[in-house]
């Protein structure tokens, strides 16, 4: 116990004077609009960069929370994501239906980040469920109290994007944590929404996925600490620390047991199902270099469901 309480306060002390860690996003937009007529296309040709614009240029962080943001080169770090909509169809003038991809990524904080940046997805998720009204008029203006079917939609998913990135960086009920992020997504959700939007917000409207409020619902409930405070383990502990010390190969395969053995009590465990299917690959090559092909094995017991990619980095591994 007490060698692996000088191991952490060695990977703390020099994994975090390297870090200089503030939120904000580099964002791209992408959309999809072959399912639209002429006429529907042109009206939405700029939202593309009304929307790069409104992640780039508004701060969704805590700069009082978060003071990193005042340390040198601290706005080198930046969310990594990218939101690409695919319109299913219009409604009328100003009302759409489509689904969403949304992908963010943080920087693996090494030395050599600046020279050879490497990125791991913190989070990958399509939602199929978005009914929105917009028109190219329509003031971007970021409001935390009044709902709109359409900024408050991207509100919800930057507040959970800077989540799982403070879940990334610092344990669940570390003071620069405290689920500040996903309760500011519960929020969004819990707002006066119209019956006719509460599609994907309120109610799943049928379907396997969860409805927006019960995925954050899922990771406030104290049943997934562990799941929470792994999450930092296996990046922060870990894939932070690979390079530094033979040790981070320990943080990841415990971080990855410790998930694993919670999927097997929670019937439903969605941000878990999305971090293996996320994370699979990621792992599989992290231990490429291992030295040791059976740790294969054991990755193939903890997440049964990505056994295909376990096997095939298996038999590249050195």
């Amino acid at each position: 116990m007490l060698k692996r309480f000088i191991i952490y306060i060695f990977l703390f002390t020099v994994v975090f004077a390297v870090k200089s860690h503030g939120q904000d996003f580099d964002m791209t937009v992408q959309l999809n609009t072959d399912n639209l007529n002429a006429e529907a296309k042109d009206r939405v040709k700029d939202m593309k960069q009304q929307l790069e614009d409104y992640f780039n240029k508004n701060k969704f962080y805590d700069n009082a929370l978060f003071n990193e943001n005042n340390k040198s080169g601290a706005d080198a770090y930046k969310i990594k994501a990218q939101i690409q909509i695919t319109f299913n169809a219009a409604i009328g003038t100003d009302s759409y239906d489509a689904k969403v991809l949304i992908v963010s990524q943080r920087i693996i904080d090494k030395s050599d980040k600046k020279i050879n940046p490497k990125y791991s997805v913190l989070f990958k998720y399509i939602d199929e469920r978005f009914t929105f009204a917009y028109n190219r008029a329509l003031q971007f203006t970021k409001n935390d109290v009044r709902f709109d079917s359409f900024l408050s939609f991207f509100d919800y998913y930057a507040y959970l994007m800077l989540g799982y990135d403070q879940d990334s960086f610092f344990p669940k009920d570390h003071p620069k944590n405290r689920s500040v992020y996903f309760q500011k997504a519960i929020d969004i959700c819990n707002k006066p929404i119209l019956p006719d939007n509460r599609n994907g917000w309120t109610e799943t409207g049928g379907g396997s996925k969860p409805s927006r409020l019960v995925m954050m619902q899922e990771l406030m409930n104290s049943r997934f600490d562990e799941y929470r405070n792994s999450f930092y383990e296996y990046h922060y502990m870990g894939l932070d620390s690979l390079g530094l010390t033979r040790n981070a190969y320990a943080y990841i395969l415990n971080a990855v047991e410790k998930i694993s053995n919670l999927k097997k009590k929670e019937m439903k465990a969605f941000n878990i199902d999305l971090f293996f299917e996320n994370k699979a690959q990621e792992i599989a090559d992290t231990f490429l270099n291992y030295g040791d092909r059976g740790v294969y094995d054991r990755l193939m017991q903890m997440d049964a469901a990505h056994q295909r990619i376990y096997e095939e980095a298996k038999k590249k591994a050195r």
